[in-house]
């Protein structure tokens, strides 16, 4: 019975939010640059992430893709 629930939320969930996402974009067309590798300090939330405990040089490489 609770799994029988919590997939029905799961599904109630995903309809509502692709319902409602996505309408703001309607004649929009977007371009997507390729993903780059940028070095970041870790400062705020990262500053606990297994590469920042790792590395001295208090940088982590992350993953960006810009939106044009």
């Amino acid at each position: 019975m609770k799994t029988v629930i919590i997939s029905l939320c799961c599904i109630f969930v995903s309809l509502s939010l692709s319902g409602c996402g996505g309408k703001n974009d309607e004649g929009k067309e977007y371009r997507w640059n390729k993903a780059h590798g940028v070095l970041e300090g870790c400062n705020g939330v990262m500053s606990n992430s297994q590469q920042c405990q790792k590395n001295l040089n208090n940088q982590q490489y992350m993953i960006q893709i810009d939106r044009n």
